[in-house]
């Protein structure tokens, strides 16, 4: 049955690839990215997180600590704007 099958040509393996990249390196998608791993932090530090305000306390403060990572270290200084 592999006779039947035809390889697609690799302009369009790359063009899909190029399309993936660009959304996986899209702010909003790494932004929602950061969201979840902010809420499975919080979610994993339930335990010792006393009440259910500082929970949502910790949560807000873990996404703006993520956030402000990703944009004033890796935004900045990795990929730097020309």
């Amino acid at each position: 049955m592999r006779f039947l099958y035809k390889r697609p040509k690799a302009e369009l393996v790359y063009e899909e690839l190029q399309d993936v990249l660009d959304v996986m390196a899209c702010d909003i998608f790494i932004l929602l990215d950061l969201f979840w791993f902010s809420l499975i932090f919080t979610i994993l530090l339930a335990p010792i997180i006393p009440s259910l305000g500082y929970s949502i306390l910790f949560l807000i403060a873990s996404y703006s600590l993520f956030s402000g990572l990703y944009f004033f270290l890796i935004k900045k200084i990795v990929i730097k704007p020309e």
